[in-house]
């Protein structure tokens, strides 16, 4: 057993003996962890389950970057709103600058609907609300997706963007 557990919620890279006898790695968010072993659901969202002693090392990890954000084109921006159903002025956040240090909720299973509306689509999650912004930027991060657009014209959802760290980009 390691010094420390890994946190549950938290995103974690390993390096693991698997059943074959070789050698593997897998990153992943840990749902369980305890003196016997530990869980963990990969971006595929396949879970193992594992006992400490085919666990040969592991580092917590900050969530998936992906592309910056800023330099998607916004043409690909709005196709991606108006498929979501929003509209409104356009903020956009990379989610580990979002998510990196702030406390990790449980993880959701994979069915579970985000905390708000919200669509998926490659590495994007789009919302039209600005109430419940970490908990869809988790829930989003859960489901492999690495930026977030949020559409509103609502002069307190604008201000919360803004203090949350999101970039306005302009039409």
């Amino acid at each position: 057993m390691p010094r420390q557990l890994p946190q549950p919620g938290r995103r974690v890279s390993l390096r693991r003996v698997r059943e074959d006898g070789g050698v593997g790695d897998i990153v992943g968010f840990v749902r369980d962890a305890s003196e016997d072993g530990l869980t963990i659901r990969d971006r595929h969202g396949q879970v193992h389950t594992l006992a400490w002693d085919k666990v040969l090392a592991w580092r917590q990890v900050g969530v998936a970057r992906g592309r910056d954000p800023l330099r998607t084109p916004v043409r690909e921006l709005h196709a991606l709103a108006a498929a979501a159903g929003v509209a409104g002025r356009l903020f956009v956040a990379r989610l580990g600058d979002l998510l990196d240090g702030a406390d990790a909720p449980a993880i959701p299973d994979l069915g579970t609907p985000p905390p708000q509306p919200a669509v998926i689509a490659g590495e994007w999650v789009t919302t039209g609300s600005t109430e419940d912004l970490l908990a869809t930027a988790w829930w989003a991060t859960h489901h492999d997706a690495r930026s977030m657009q949020v559409r509103t014209d609502e002069p307190g959802g604008v201000a919360r963007l803004l203090g949350t760290g999101f970039t306005e980009r302009l039409a």
